[in-house]
């Protein structure tokens, strides 16, 4: 399994040493959903500064020598414009890497409470997640089947799956384009750098690594675990033992 599913399965047996509720409730669901839209906010403050940095240093790269508004130089004049905007577009991509993973975290927790309230009813979970957490609902409505956790009502036919089907690899190549434009802005920034010296051999060094760690992160290989299950039912002994 991978960190995710790690990390949702383990919430779903921690909600089982709470049948009644008492902590894991609307209080600490409300907690929760404050946290994640924290977690989305730090996400949009890092693309933001990733943004500005990559246009930034595509306007040192290859654009005119623009001039800073109130004085006479122009961006290209500014000492160590390149190794700075450079470094400014790394820190963001790395930041915005480790924002996302941390929502997608928080939205992991969140839909265990979805999924705990929708199997009382046997309702898709995804419709009640929908309502407290920001998803990309389109992502859904393209998938040949709808409702993973039970079945569709509308079944698509083949014309539609693979319409939709394609729509959604070209969202993935483009956003994959984007991320490959970023490298390749940064990766130029970083050979006009420092130069010869020294110094360029730990700067280019610096760069990739962090660009290598946020890419990794995000990646989610799945490995084996050891599963240990018995702990909501020694729970339940200890509760047994205690009221007795």
């Amino acid at each position: 399994m991978s960190p995710n599913v790690r990390l949702r399965m383990t919430v779903a047996e921690e909600m089982r040493l709470d049948p009644e509720q008492e902590l894991f409730n609307d209080a600490l669901h409300d907690k929760y959903i404050t946290m994640h839209r924290e977690a989305l906010n730090q996400q949009q403050g890092a693309l933001k500064t990733l943004l500005i940095s990559d246009v930034g240093l595509a306007l040192l790269l290859f654009g005119k020598n623009i001039k800073v508004p109130g004085t006479d130089f122009g961006i290209q004049d500014l000492p160590a414009a390149n190794e700075v905007l450079t470094v400014v577009a790394a820190f963001g991509f790395l930041t915005l890497a480790m924002a996302f993973l941390n929502a997608q975290m928080y939205q992991a927790i969140l839909e265990q409470f979805y999924i705990r309230r929708a199997s009382k009813l046997g309702i898709d979970p995804d419709f009640i997640a929908f309502g407290n957490v920001f998803s990309q609902v389109y992502l859904k409505a393209f998938r040949p089947k709808m409702d993973i956790h039970g079945i569709d009502f509308f079944e698509p036919n083949r014309p539609y799956q693979a319409f939709y089907g394609l729509m959604v690899v070209l969202l993935l190549i483009t956003w994959l384009s984007l991320l490959l434009l970023h490298l390749l802005l940064v990766a130029a920034g970083t050979w006009n750098g420092a130069g010869s010296s020294w110094f360029w051999w730990f700067f280019s060094g610096a760069i990739a690594l962090i660009h290598i760690v946020g890419i990794a992160i995000n990646l989610l290989p799945a490995f084996n675990f050891t599963v240990r299950m018995g702990r909501a039912e020694k729970a339940d002994g200890r509760l047994s033992d205690n009221v007795g």
